[in-house]
C-alpha cells in the first residue's frame, strides 16, 4: 500500500490528521510505503503568516477540540510570523535519502504544534535530524548551501497543479481520497 500526502507543516489539519492516520496504521499494523508532496501555504514571495488573536480563538474552537476528541496533544504556535517551510521541505530529501522520511515529518510535525519551536531555522532542523540518527553534517551543509532549492521549488509548483482542494489530500495507491479523514474510526475502515 502507497499512501501519499499533500501537507505543510504550518497547516493544523495536516499535523491532526497525520496523527490521525498514524494511530490507524498501528491500529491496523499497516505499515505503507509513503510518498510526501510539498504544498507551503506562504512560499516565497508571498508575505508570511502572522499569528493573531483570531487566529488562536479559531484554532482554539475548532483544532484543539477536534484534536482533543481523538486524543492528541497540540498547542497554538506563538512564532510569529509563522515560519517557511522550504527549508524544512529541503530537509525531507536528506531524510527520504535514509529511509526515514515519515519519521521526519512526524518530528518537524511536532517540533511546530507541539514544542513550538521554528521550523524555520536550519539549527532547529538540524537537531531534528541529529535525534533521528542522519548525517548531521550533510543535512545541515544542505540546508545552508540550499542545494535542493530549485528542486523544492520545481516539486511545489507541480504539486501546485494538482487538482485538490485542501491540505492534507490523501491519496491512497494513487487514488485520491474525496475528503481527509477527520477521525481514526474512518482512517479504519477506510485501511480494510
Amino acid at each position: 500500500m502507497k499512501i501519499s500526502i499533500i501537507l505543510d507543516f504550518i497547516c493544523p489539519y495536516c499535523f491532526v490528521g497525520e496523527k490521525i492516520l498514524e494511530k490507524a496504521l498501528k491500529e491496523k499494523n499497516i505499515t505503507p510505503e509513503f510518498k510526501f508532496l510539498p504544498y507551503e501555504l506562504c512560499p516565497e514571495p508571498k508575505p508570511q503568516a502572522v499569528v493573531n488573536e483570531a487566529g488562536k480563538i479559531y484554532f482554539e474552537k475548532n483544532i484543539v477540540e477536534w484534536a482533543n476528541s481523538e486524543n492528541i496533544l497540540i498547542n497554538f504556535p506563538t512564532i510569529n510570523p509563522k515560519p517557511r517551510t522550504a527549508l524544512a521541505f529541503e530537509g525531507l530529501y536528506i531524510a527520504e535519502k535514509y529511509n526515514k522520511g515519515i519519521e521526519y515529518i512526524r518530528e518537524v510535525l511536532d517540533a511546530y504544534w507541539v514544542l513550538n519551536q521554528d521550523i524555520g531555522s536550519i539549527d532547529v532542523l538540524t537537531k531534528i535530524a541529529k535525534k533521528l540518527t542522519l548525517p548531521e553534517d550533510e543535512f545541515y551543509n544542505a540546508l545552508n548551501s540550499r542545494v535542493f532549492k530549485d528542486k523544492h521549488y520545481k516539486f511545489n509548483l507541480e504539486v501546485s497543479d494538482y487538482d485538490f482542494d485542501v491540505v492534507p489530500t490523501f491519496y491512497i495507491d494513487d487514488v485520491q481520497l474525496e475528503n481527509f479523514p477527520r477521525k481514526i474510526e474512518t482512517w479504519l475502515q477506510i485501511l480494510n
